[in-house]
Parts: structure tokens; sequence; C-alpha cells
């Protein structure tokens, strides 16, 4: 089968480093660990995404197919116009190539993908990766009405997450319910050389993702437990935030966009992220293929068994930091537990298999 890929602003995940500080994220992890177990399954993936400098408008990686275009530089142009580029190209990769399947990621690519399903007669499957509550005004009503059209065309809508399942179910008929998935041999285990209990938040720093508050609660949690460390990585509204703690408090350690975040991750021990955004992060399930604890607002943890639950509120991000500080040896073996999981229920090798069968019953 041929699974044509939009959505995805960068192939390989990184490429954009030193030239576009919006570097890439979850769903362009998500869509090259996708590729690379429907390639191993006998599939012939095809991804659209963006050229930087130094990379061909095409490549093959086995039987892997990049096509690459461009877009404007502009930290809120770069989407849209990638996204309209690449549907551009679209349409002459689809008469190329014939797929089988349009796979749209994110709300852009999602509305796109819905104009290419109806004049080609291709069907689309549709990933949100999250909803768009969190955007500000007049942004959020324009990314509304192209959710609504992603979700009304597509043949069957892919969630993997609940709450968005729950969020949208509505507005689509054929839907299911799968999962982000993690590539098991990227990660490996670290022996524990330092001795503070070392916090991180890592990913995009936008303020419904609780950033601010982290910082607030950390800044309190110094008084109680001096030996904590923070350490935020990314970039985002929040930035500002970030450096002004990070200058006040010499626990506070801001280190900008990363290009390592495994490596970040696993000279950790505490993952947080109190989002109000109901997704699936692929940050969050690399903590816990690491083996971190994690503290989030996300429900698909386990209480007290795979994690912690907090709330979003400077409050309870406090408590529950001083609880693990305090009681850290013995909480460790929630990071066990959260492993164990991944490897039962994340791992790309089970998890592609899912997307298969619903690729399937979509065609057929």
């Amino acid at each position: 089968m041929k699974v044509l890929l939009i959505g995805s602003k960068e192939y390989p995940f990184n490429s954009s480093k030193g030239y576009d500080k919006y570097a890439g994220g979850g769903i362009e992890k998500h869509v090259e660990k996708l590729s690379k177990y429907l390639a191993k399954e006998g599939h012939h993936p095809i991804i659209i995404t963006r050229r930087f400098p130094g990379q061909k408008k095409f490549e093959k990686r086995g039987r892997i197919r990049i096509y690459r275009t461009g877009f404007v530089s502009n930290k809120y142009l770069r989407n849209f116009s990638y996204n309209i580029q690449a549907y551009r190209l679209a349409k002459r990769i689809i008469r190329e190539e014939k797929p089988g399947i349009i796979h749209s990621h994110a709300v852009i690519a999602g509305y796109f993908g819905a104009r290419l399903s109806e004049k080609t007669g291709i069907p689309m499957v549709f990933t949100p990766h999250g909803s768009v509550i969190g955007w500000r005004f007049p942004i959020r009503s324009i990314l509304k009405r192209m959710e609504t059209k992603a979700l009304k065309t597509a043949k069957k809508t892919l969630f993997i997450s609940k709450n968005a399942m729950s969020e949208m179910s509505q507005k689509t008929k054929r839907k299911a319910l799968l999962t982000n998935a993690i590539d098991l041999d990227d990660f490996r285990s670290v022996k524990r050389t330092w001795k503070p209990i070392r916090f991180l938040f890592l990913g995009r720093l936008l303020r419904f993702k609780g950033i601010v508050h982290c910082l607030e609660a950390f800044e309190k949690l110094t008084y109680e437990f001096p030996g904590a460390e923070f350490f935020v990585a990314g970039d985002g509204e929040a930035r500002q935030e970030a450096e002004f703690y990070s200058q006040r408090n010499s626990k506070i350690h801001y280190l900008g966009w990363v290009s390592d975040p495994e490596n970040r991750i696993l000279h950790t021990d505490v993952f947080i992220l109190p989002s109000t955004e109901r997704g699936q992060p692929i940050a969050l399930l690399e903590a816990m293929a690491s083996g971190k604890i994690i503290l989030t607002s996300l429900d698909f943890i386990r209480n007290g068994r795979t994690g912690i639950l907090v709330g979003q509120d400077v409050d309870d991000i406090f408590r529950k930091m001083l609880y693990i500080c305090r009681n850290f040896k013995r909480l460790q073996k929630l990071g066990r537990n959260a492993r164990k999981e991944i490897e039962t229920k994340y791992s790309w090798h089970n998890v592609v298999k899912q997307f298969l069968m619903e690729y399937k019953s979509t065609v057929g």
C-alpha cells in the first residue's frame, strides 16, 4: 500500500536545526516513526515536508519516498505557507505515485487533505494531534473551521487522545482511538550520577501547557526543598518567563530549544507537563520509556501506578513536586512501571499494526 503522509514540517526529525528556531516536534517524530514501521511491514510511505538548505527536493530511503517543498520562514506564516505548497505538490504526486490513501496530520494539513480527497477520490484519514482550544482568537476561529472540514471529510479520524476524541466525536462519523508510540531502539538507560532531584519541562513553551505555573511552583519549592533543580527546554510565547526565572533563581536552568531531547530526558528524574491540551505528547511517552517519574495532568497516566496526576494550578503543582522530593527513592518504582507500560502498549512494533488495520478498513 502507498500511503501519502502530509503535515510533517521536517524529515528527518531535527533537520531544521540551525535554520528554523521553531523546529519540529511530536508530529514530526510521529510521522517519521510511522513511516519507518510502515516500510518495515512492506508498505510504501510517501512524505511531503519542508525543504531546508542542503536537502534534496526528492529522495528515497529504502521504501520511503520524501518530497520537499518551500515555505515562508516566518513564525505566523511558515505552517500555512508550507501546507499550501504541499497541497500543490501533492496534486502532482497523486497523479504520478497513485497512493491508495492520504493520512493528514494536524488541523491545517487535515483541511488540505480534505480538499485533496474531494478532488481525487482518494480516501483520507485524519489524526488531529490535539485540539485548537489553546490558540488565541482569531487564529483559533480559523483553525476551528479547518478542523471541522477535516473531521467531516475524513473517511476515518484516528485519535490518539481520549479527550480529543470526546471533544470532536460529534463532528465525525467514523473514528478510532489508537495511540502515539515510541521506538524503543532510541532509548538506553544511564547511571544516575547527579545529586539534586532534576525536574524537566520539555516542549513548546506555550502557556496552555502549564510552563508558567511550573516555574512559579518550582520557585516555591526551592524554599522548602533546596536539593532540587528545574530544567526548561523549548521555545515559544513563554520564553521570556523562562528566561526571567532562570536569571533570578540559580536552581532554574533555561536551555532553549535542544537538539537532543532524548538525552535531556535521560539525565533528569521527573518529567512535568500540566497541560490543558488533552493530547498524548511524544516527549511524555519518551520520558516513560526512559523510566522517569511522570507528573502530568494527562489522564492516560495511571495515578500512583505509572505516574502522578496533578492539577493545573500553582499550589497543586508545588505540593506534588514537594511530595516527589520527599519520597523520591520510593517513587522511582513509578518510572519502572511506566517503562513496562511503554513496552507492552506503546511500542511502534505493535502500534503500527493498528494503523494498518484502520487503513485497510478505510480503503477496502
